[in-house]
């Protein structure tokens, strides 16, 4: 199954329970995840990457917070 672009928590929905998956993915040493596959091992990190650079890192927070609260404009 495809989750969309910032379902951190691979629940088919992007809302606030994906904040701290994203957090997740934002704190640990690329390029495992390892904190964040041991909680969600059947997701994919760079649904993260919101902003589309292939880079999950601090630059994708604007763009998630966009996401989460007007949805995604490209």
């Amino acid at each position: 199954m495809r989750f969309p672009l910032g379902d951190l928590n691979c629940d088919g929905q992007v809302n606030a329970f994906d904040i701290d998956p994203f957090v997740l993915v934002l704190t640990p040493t690329p390029p495992n995840y390892p904190e964040y596959y041991a909680v969600y091992p059947g997701c994919d990190a760079l649904l993260a990457d919101v902003n589309g650079d292939g880079l999950l890192n601090a630059f994708d927070i604007d763009p998630f917070v966009d996401l989460l609260t007007r949805g995604l404009k490209r």
